[in-house]
């Protein structure tokens, strides 16, 4: 008997130039008839907005998805259910849905918790990959992230990093979503000798991008999109 259902894609729709979402990514989004979209507690959707720059989106139902980051555990859960119910609904019947993420639907993406639980609801969920933000933020800065080919290169999420042991590997570091700890960030590099070789950028390919290549001019708060980079 033939499965009926729709199929969920979570499509990475790069850091936020629209002139960096792949083919296959614009494809993905033409042929869904529903497309989701995180939504923040204000109404902005700014995945949303860098697809629309490059896929028309006429006749497409637009799903907002309330969910974050923020909050604990419980509250957390109850908002990845309430979206796979969301979307559940719209692949049950039969209607493909292409879920936007911003950069790359692998790397710390709240996409992946929506996924486990929309296949736990037995659907089936493809990923279509997309440029991930620290890869554009090198290029703003012209920035190796690898000078030699036995350069380790550490993807780290500022909130979560031990700085001091961080600072400690080798290799080049990369702290993500840095924005309200710019200032301890600063403070820790500086303590550890390597703010000389940090620096950052706000909002990577978004009219608001701001590059600092030096880590000692960005001011001590910034948006939750900016990425520190610590050369080796």
């Amino acid at each position: 008997m033939a499965n009926d259902n729709g199929v969920l894609f979570g499509v990475g729709v790069g850091p936020g130039d629209p002139e960096l979402i792949t083919l296959k990514a614009m494809r993905t989004i033409e042929a869904c008839p529903v497309v989701a979209t995180p939504q923040t507690a204000s109404g902005a959707t700014v995945a949303l907005d860098i697809a629309r720059a490059a896929v028309d989106l006429t006749d497409k139902e637009i799903l907002p998805l309330r969910f974050s980051m923020g909050g604990e555990g419980a509250q957390r859960a109850a908002r990845h259910a309430q979206a796979a119910d969301s979307i559940a609904e719209r692949l049950g019947r039969g209607l493909d849905v292409a879920l936007l993420n911003l950069g790359d639907p692998s790397i710390y993406a709240t996409f992946q918790r929506i996924a486990a639980a929309v296949r736990e609801r037995g659907y089936e969920v493809r990923t279509v990959p997309g440029v991930p933000s620290f890869c554009a933020v090198a290029a703003a800065l012209g920035a190796d992230l690898t000078p030699h080919m036995d350069t380790p290169l550490h993807i780290v999420p500022a909130t979560a990093a031990n700085t001091a042991e961080v600072y400690a590997w080798p290799g080049t570091k990369v702290l993500m979503k840095a924005g309200g700890q710019l200032g301890e960030l600063k403070s820790d590099l500086a303590h550890a000798g390597a703010l000389e070789r940090a620096a950052a950028v706000t909002d990577c390919g978004m009219e608001s991008e701001r590059v600092f290549s030096s880590l000692a001019d960005a001011p001590e708060a910034s948006g939750y999109f900016t990425t520190v980079v610590v050369r080796s």
